[in-house]
């Protein structure tokens, strides 16, 4: 690969234009509500380096990018760096390879290039963003850091005789579901570290001052994101989380659909367990067979958890049914006029086999295929359609309508649930299943559990 970097990450009034419309599809379109927290932890000047979690491939690059109007510098691996067009056009979006053992040792080589480019960055107080796991995973669990990212603060302090005062600000991203459309997601800044504090250590012994600056970083980091450690038991912690964190909301008399408190409840229960864990092995043991034989239950049952722990009667799964038939010809209309841009993005990532990019490939969709979509549309309603007030009614009415379908169609799926759930009511299995969380959630129940 030709490294020729020029100065990318000075600020550019085309980029700065460009990213307006991903931008407003990001914070509006894709997702349903962008959170964010700690603005105030982000240096206003000075040698910056977020450090943010890695679970969602280009989408974490995405929240930093749209969170505020500015145009920080990435490092992302650099197989993705694959042909002339790829190259410069991910240099155009201020992004800088990082060379693995994976790309060859000799490509190894040319990470000192990329080091350099990196320092001359931080040197001119850019925000320079590193990924400090390396690579990406859809899963809420921190994963080891690489010493890159400490690496780069200690060569920049050094090319400055330590007068850049480097912080490194740990970055929490947590999504709400990996891959569906319409979802929360937020992002955590924690407060700054300054790698000046670790120079005594660092000229002494630098080895082991880079070990311990990036131990800071991960406990740091872990305050910020729902970190499951205990991996062979991950899908009970997550079965855990979904039950027992409403719960805690509701207790703490805040929104239960907020996310923000969804996931600071989601901590308290992973905190929980690992107390659990910890000092009390026996129960934690019955609580893990407990929520095995549960979500496996659900999963026979075709049911999700929320509808185990609701109540419905036949005379309001009957109102909500005849509602959905009052306003399917407008989640049609919505979904007719919307198939291309909101809808067949699903059906051509499906075919991708590694999930973990489904969503950055539909959101690059998304914005490749609105604007088509829109102008064609356009141009069709100018030529067929009269009056002219009624054209512009029409293109008001399509983008609404297709948000509208997407959930209809969710809503569709619930009361599906809930019939299933009125049909399997006098079942052994759903009896079963209610039992089966009224044993978990007494398990969480004691006072000096929370």
């Amino acid at each position: 690969m030709s490294i020729k970097f020029n100065n990318l990450e000075d600020p550019s009034i085309v980029y700065g234009a460009l990213k307006l419309f991903p931008q407003f599809v990001h914070n509006h379109i894709f997702y349903r509500n962008v959170y964010s927290m700690g603005l105030e932890n982000i240096p206003e000047d000075g040698a910056v380096i977020f450090a943010p979690n890695h679970q969602n491939a280009l989408m974490d690059a995405l929240i930093i990018m749209s969170i505020k109007s500015w145009q920080p510098v990435f490092m992302a691996r650099a197989d993705i760096f694959a042909g002339h067009f790829v190259r410069r056009l991910l240099f155009f979006m201020k992004i800088l390879p990082i060379f693995r053992m994976r790309d060859g040792k000799e490509s190894l080589k040319q990470n000192e290039a990329v080091f350099e480019k990196a320092v001359e960055v931080l040197r001119k107080r850019r925000y320079l963003v590193i990924y400090p796991e390396a690579s990406h995973k859809g899963i809420r669990k921190l994963r080891p850091l690489k010493k890159g990212i400490t690496r780069i603060a200690f060569m920049a302090e050094e090319a400055s005789n330590y007068t850049l005062d480097v912080k490194i600000v740990p970055v929490g991203i947590n999504y709400q579901d990996y891959y569906e459309f319409r979802t929360d997601v937020l992002i955590n800044f924690g407060k700054p570290i300054s790698v000046r504090e670790y120079r005594a250590q660092y000229e002494e012994n630098p080895q082991k001052a880079n070990h311990e600056l990036v131990q800071r970083v991960t406990e740091e980091l872990s305050s910020l994101i729902i970190d499951i450690r205990d991996t062979e038991n991950y899908d009970n912690f997550e079965t855990a989380r979904t039950i027992y964190a409403p719960i805690i909301v509701r207790k703490e008399g805040k929104i239960v659909n907020n996310f923000q408190n969804q996931l600071l409840a989601g901590r308290k229960v992973v905190e929980i367990m690992d107390d659990m864990k910890a000092n009390s092995p026996e129960q934690f043991e019955t609580l893990n067979s407990y929520l095995r034989k549960y979500r496996e239950g659900l999963s026979a049952a075709n049911l999700p958890d929320w509808i185990i722990r609701r109540r419905f009667k036949l005379t309001g799964v009957l109102l909500r049914t005849l509602i959905l038939m009052v306003l399917s010809p407008l989640a049609l209309f919505g979904f007719v006029n919307n198939f291309i841009p909101y809808f067949s993005p699903f059906l051509l990532t499906n075919r991708v086999k590694d999930r973990n990019f489904h969503s950055s490939l539909r959101f690059a969709l998304y914005v490749f295929l609105f604007p088509i979509w829109y102008t064609v549309l356009i141009v069709l309603l100018c030529k067929y359609l009269d009056p002219w007030w009624l054209r512009i009614v029409y293109m008001l009415a399509v983008p609404a309508t297709g948000i509208f379908s997407h959930h209809f169609y969710d809503y569709l799926k619930r009361v599906g649930a809930m019939w299933r759930l009125l049909f399997n009511k006098g079942r052994h299995a759903y009896l079963k299943l209610s039992v089966l969380r009224q044993k978990i959630v007494e398990i969480f129940v004691p006072s000096n559990r929370l």
